[in-house]
């Protein structure tokens, strides 16, 4: 064991311990067997050790904070120390007290004596713990980089101010096809990215960066390794020192190829479009979903009958007050629904008159299937309804013409009748007289009736939907019809099944409806014969079938029913099923026909009987 010197033996020993006690860092002087010769207040402070206890002890002895191994590794650090008669570095990690731990680094300097044997290890070391956070948090940061280069799909360009390539990440390599290694300068074919006519900007962008400027997202052109020039979006940035200085610069590029592609493509599928909307005869408006005008085609102009420039976003203004709502309700249902639409409304024209517009509106969809916009195409109807209504007005004519003949016949009957029993009366009893009377009353109602039925057919009336007892309808019209039937010996049967509700309508369309239905069933029998109507329910609606025993329709004429002026009669104008596919139509119901030739014709009518939602 090696001899412990006192304080008066070695009085310059007290003069280095007041020294080194000052002193903000580790310092320790170990004899060759390891024991303590003397230590500041740092390390025995970072060690835990009492000031009194720890002079010619070694670290084994001593109640430190260090750990077995840590003790382990400061020994055999001191013996190669000695053995290598050279200082010694060595960094060990503290937990203290607080639970914080603390990164030592220890320089170890063996001294000798001057015939060379040794004398003191001189241990001297500073607390690195901020400085080893610093490195882990730079190292962590690195590899957060580095893997942030490797997982990007964005190619990532890193040059320094002399813009030399400092790095790219593998999205680099794949976009451009140029690896890291070929931006060296001992390439001969060294990479060039940029096209020559971009050069020059490249360049500006570049400055601004060194004047520490900032640059926006930028859309510019890039060469790939093959010579391909492709569309790339680039964003830049600084990369500056703790000071602040400029050392380098990032760049991010991003293939948008394809996405320049579609832009094209749009702009020319805009272009030809609107070349089509501009030429086109139908009104087009775009309306986005608060209700603002995009767009109105000029078509509006020569049938509104305005200048160019004078209606713009004021179509809307230009709604009739009673279609206002109608519209509004047709609009929003678009944008709800996100279904297309169809409908009637009318446009004030320059000259005062109203101009009535049939008008399809479809919602343009975005990808994530929100309505972008409606586009509306109308075209003006006014005369077609005009033409229309002369039709209806045609065909019904035609019909009361048709009915007269029958009509006659069956007031000629009663009159008859009255006639014979006015001259029986001067010569009767008084019993006799009153059941003659009963009888003429009865006549009379009966002529009552058949007159009554042809005015109500004839009278114009107001559109107005109600809810109709079918079965006194249909009554009504067997009733204006049989006389017609009779005359060419054909029998009616009406079959109507209990609970019958009300049909949704207007009463006096579906009589003619019915009418004409019903005439055409019979006009399709030379004679004798059965025509057979049944009324059922189906689902919510009324189930009306007419079947007849006449000459039937060809297979080729089914495909035609209901176009005008298309007729098998030799007379016929082909208006009449016209008119009865418009009213059925205008209902919201259905109708079909069935047919075999020589056979006869069965027809089946859907009617509802609650307002249709599409009304």
């Amino acid at each position: 064991m090696m001899k412990v010197l006192s304080q008066d033996e070695l009085p310059a020993v007290a003069t280095l311990k007041e020294m080194i006690d000052v002193l903000p860092e580790f310092v320790c002087l170990r004899y060759p067997d390891g024991t303590w010769a003397e230590a500041n207040r740092f390390a025995l402070n970072i060690y835990g050790i009492n000031h009194d206890e720890y002079k010619g002890k070694n670290l084994e002895e001593l109640d430190t904070r260090l750990s077995y191994e840590a003790i382990e590794r400061c020994s055999l650090s001191d013996k190669r120390a000695w053995e290598t008669r050279k200082p010694i570095k060595t960094a060990e990690k503290i937990l203290m007290k607080s639970g914080r731990k603390v990164m030592l680094e220890l320089i170890k300097q063996p001294t000798f004596t001057s015939d060379g044997k040794p004398q003191v290890l001189v241990i001297t070391g500073r607390d690195i713990t901020p400085h080893k956070q610093k490195e882990e948090e730079l190292s962590v940061a690195l590899d957060l980089l580095e893997s942030v280069l490797k997982g990007t799909t964005d190619a990532i360009l890193i040059i320094n101010t002399r813009q030399e390539v400092i790095k790219v990440n593998d999205a680099f390599i794949q976009m451009f096809g140029w690896a890291e290694e070929d931006f060296s300068e001992d390439n001969d074919d060294y990479p060039v990215i940029t096209p020559e006519h971009l050069q020059g900007e490249s360049k500006e962008i570049i400055d601004l960066l060194k004047q520490g400027q900032s640059v926006p997202l930028h859309e510019t052109q890039r060469i790939h390794k093959d010579g391909t020039v492709f569309d790339v979006s680039a964003s830049f940035s600084n990369i500056c020192d703790m000071d602040g200085k400029i050392m380098g610069f990032v760049i991010v590029y991003r293939d948008i190829t394809s996405q320049k592609k579609v832009e094209r493509a749009l702009r020319e599928s805009e272009a030809k479009y609107r070349l089509i909307a501009e030429h086109s005869t139908d009104l087009i408006t775009v309306i986005d979903p608060s209700g603002i005008i995009q767009y109105v085609s000029p078509s509006h102009l020569p049938v509104l009958g305005y200048e160019d420039g004078e209606i713009k976003g004021a179509i809307l203004e230009m709604v009739h007050p009673e279609d206002i709502q109608s519209l509004s309700d047709q609009f929003m249902r678009a944008l709800v629904k996100k279904e297309p639409f169809q409908t009637e409304f009318r446009l004030l024209h320059k000259n005062g008159d109203w101009i009535l517009l049939e008008a399809r509106g479809v919602p343009v969809m975005t990808k994530d299937g929100h309505v972008e916009s409606l586009v509306t195409f109308a075209r003006d109807v006014t005369k077609a309804k005009q033409t229309e209504e002369l039709m209806l007005k045609s065909e019904k004519l035609s019909v009361l013409g048709e009915l007269a003949a029958g009509v006659a016949h069956e007031i000629r009957n009663p009159l008859t009748s009255l006639k014979g029993f006015t001259k029986l009366l001067s010569d009767a009893d008084d019993v006799i007289r009153l059941e003659y009377l009963r009888i003429m009353e009865s006549e009379l109602n009966r002529i009552n009736d058949i007159v009554g039925e042809l005015m109500l057919v004839a009278k114009p009336q107001a559109v107005s939907f109600e809810h109709t007892n079918i079965q006194e309808l249909i009554y009504s019209v067997v009733r204006l019809l049989e006389t017609q039937a009779i005359m060419k010996n054909i029998q009616i049967w009406v079959n109507i099944s209990d609970n019958i509700p009300l049909v949704y309508g207007v009463e006096n369309q579906l009589k003619q409806l019915f009418i004409n239905l019903l005439k055409n069933a019979i006009e399709s029998m030379d004679k004798d014969g059965e025509i057979h109507i049944k009324i059922g329910i189906r689902n919510d609606s009324v189930l009306l079938e007419l079947k007849d025993q006449g000459c039937g329709i060809p297979v080729e004429r089914l495909k035609t029913l209901g176009e005008p002026f298309y007729t098998t009669k030799e007379k016929g104008t082909g208006l009449g099923l016209m008119v009865c596919f418009k009213i059925i139509e205008e209902h919201g119901g259905a109708i079909q026909f069935s047919s075999v030739e020589n056979e006869g014709t069965k027809v089946e009518i859907e009617l509802p009987t609650a307002p249709s939602s599409s009304k």
